[in-house]
């Protein structure tokens, strides 16, 4: 029985975060194009270093895929985040995933 409870719990968490990562989404592709521009800026500047750390040139095609990549994963970063700080807020306590 308590470990139903647990699943329970657990499956109202991950309802809750994918609420959140949904809206954290929306405010980045929206409200938040300062953010969006950061991110960008951030993810040439990475790809620059990328490349003078591999001593390696990259071909146009490549530094964009790999500008994209950066950014993919920022922005998911960015959702999580703001998914986990939203669920913090409401239940006065942090989470350690």
């Amino acid at each position: 029985m308590a470990n139903n409870k647990k699943f329970y719990q657990h499956n109202d968490f991950e309802k809750v975060l994918k609420e959140y990562l949904k809206y954290g989404r929306e405010r980045l592709e929206c409200d938040l194009t300062g953010t969006r521009e950061a991110i960008k800026l951030i993810a040439r500047d990475k790809t620059r270093e990328f490349i003078q750390t591999m001593d390696r040139g990259l071909n146009k095609e490549e530094r964009i895929f790999l500008s994209a990549l950066f950014i993919s994963c920022m922005h998911k970063s960015f959702c999580y985040g703001y998914g986990i700080g939203r669920i913090e807020g409401k239940r006065c306590n942090n989470i350690y995933l």
